[in-house]
């Protein structure tokens, strides 16, 4: 893809270049743009300065350079109140992250304590002893008065990990059942801030490990999101449901860190919710697009392979550049399209594209990953289109795509792939409109190794044109289909029911039977 080519030391920074290096937490790189004249004073139009910068954009709490990055603003003499247009400062961000040795920092420079709105018995359990707290509650001070955050010294000492402290509060009275700003409880404090122990003596005492916030998340929601993976593991043996959520925010939707999702996994959830980030971080690919790997692809390496083609052997190895990069980058067909210059008419042909919607994803022993089909965009976009490959990531990390002509695969989406011994069964999809075979139930064995795919002519009752199910080996051959939504056909009219019937396959004698619920 062409650029154009600048010079990254021939001008002074920007606010957006410095903004975001104070992001990426880097404190060399934003001494290198200090070096270079950038103003660590400018404030954008919503008033956030560099102190806010860099306490936003990445995990503040893991980060182990927080506080030199911190120190190197303060020696510069950075505005340590600054307040945006929200209401918000970089104190009482940190504060809120339960950064607490970040708030000291900044309070002995002389940030104004005022924004964090906290009492003396908050402040005793963030910053002070154990004694010092003791010596609160003897005055006789309120235990339930909160912060700025809404949180009450029983919350804060929950954040901080400090078991000696939390347990004292405990005894004198505090409630447990306090719940701060979005109605996030006790257990939420403790896996935001990776507190282990913490979280394991809540579920010891009994704490409802299902209790919601505001906004229907949940404790292992949140397990997950942050990336603790003890707190996952903590949570799935005290028996945390992983089906807990909504559509889209579901354990299993939100995690970004690979032993975590493959962990969630083990343990029952759905591979249908996992969206497009999760799939490319369990191909050991970046969760986020990025167009890098698209440097390297001639004119003519897109040209040829611009949009989706069909196999012509079973398989034929396809592995074009242009679909190795398109695949390592994850964007769309559309930033394709812009990047090497076609147009976006609606009258073009579907840019061959990897980001895709109801595509399946199997994990190998050793190692190898293969995802199968899938869609790109809605049936109303230029790039929409569903298709019927086989990309597999070696063990090596290289990448290998299987093309197949369609009367051999049928372009598949929103099916499931179940591995059993050296095969993968494919099972259902949603398709395009005017080729579903009402009634039937589409069924492939692909083999892994030689990667050749065959429909398997299935007899007995079908769940019938199905997807977006669930499908489980149950040991042997058998694999049973549950959920999922059943598309007929009435009078020339289509019709999706919920499929409310449990289906069994045996894959060695390729039998449908129905399983009583």
């Amino acid at each position: 893809m062409p650029m154009e080519e600048t010079d990254p030391e021939s001008d002074v920074p920007d606010g957006a270049t410095l903004f975001q290096a104070l992001e990426g937490g880097d404190p060399a790189e934003v001494r290198r743009l200090i070096g270079r004249g950038a103003d660590l004073h400018f404030v954008d139009g919503d008033g956030y300065g560099a102190l806010l910068h860099a306490t936003h954009g990445r995990d503040v709490f893991l980060d182990s350079r927080l506080l030199e990055l911190l120190q190197l603003l303060i020696d510069q003499g950075v505005d340590l109140n600054e307040v945006s247009a929200y209401g918000e400062s970089g104190l009482g961000v940190l504060s809120r992250l339960g950064r607490f040795d970040a708030v000291r920092l900044l309070l002995e420079a002389g940030a104004d304590e005022w924004l964090l709105k906290w009492t003396p018995l908050i402040r005793a359990v963030a910053l002070g002893t154990l004694e010092e707290v003791r010596a609160c509650i003897d005055r006789g001070v309120l235990l339930e008065e909160r912060d700025r955050w809404s949180r009450t010294a029983w919350l804060v000492a929950v954040q901080s990990g400090d078991l000696a402290k939390a347990r004292l509060l405990a005894e004198r009275g505090a409630n447990l059942e306090a719940v701060a700003r979005c109605g996030q409880p006790a257990l939420f404090h403790a896996v935001v801030c990776h507190r282990t122990a913490m979280l394991e003596w809540l579920v010891d005492l009994g704490f409802n490990i299902e209790q919601e916030d505001d906004f229907g998340g949940t404790t292992l929601i949140n397990a997950a999101e942050v990336g603790h993976a003890e707190g996952v593991e903590v949570l799935l043996r005290a028996g945390a449901r992983i089906d807990h959520g909504t559509a889209g925010n579901l354990p299993l939707n939100v995690a970004r860190r690979r032993d975590i999702l493959v962990r969630l996994l083990d343990a029952g959830a759905d591979p249908q919710e996992l969206g497009n980030e999760g799939r490319r971080i369990l191909m050991g690919l970046p969760a986020d697009p990025y167009l890098a790997p698209l440097q390297g692809v001639t004119r003519a390496e897109f040209s040829r392979a611009a949009t989706r083609r069909f196999g012509s052997g079973n398989p034929e190895r396809m592995d074009e550049p242009f679909w190795i990069g398109m695949i390592r980058s994850g964007v769309r067909g559309y930033d394709a399209a812009v990047g090497f210059k076609v147009g976006t008419s609606q009258r073009r042909e579907p840019i061959w594209c990897a980001q895709r919607f109801g595509q399946s994803l199997t994990l190998l022993p050793d190692g190898r990953g293969v995802l199968i089909g899938g869609e790109h965009e809605d049936r109303y976009d230029p790039d929409f289109c569903i298709y019927n490959d086989v990309i597999v990531r070696e063990a090596d990390g290289s990448l290998t795509i299987h093309g197949y002509p369609e009367a051999v695969f049928a372009p598949t989406d929103f099916h499931t792939a179940t591995r059993i011994d050296n095969a993968i069964y494919l099972i259902g999809s949603l398709g395009y409109a005017g080729r579903r075979e009402y009634g039937q139930t589409p069924v492939y064995r692909l083999e892994i190794g030689s990667w050749r795919i065959k429909r398997m002519e299935c007899r007995g009752e079908g769940p019938g044109w199905i997807h977006r199910h669930r499908a489980t080996w149950t040991g042997g051959g058998e694999i049973r289909v549950t959920g999922g939504e059943v598309l007929t056909q009435s009078e020339g009219e289509e019709r999706a029911s919920e499929n409310g019937r449990v289906f069994v396959l045996d894959v060695d004698r390729c039998v449908w039977t129905v399983q009583d619920v």
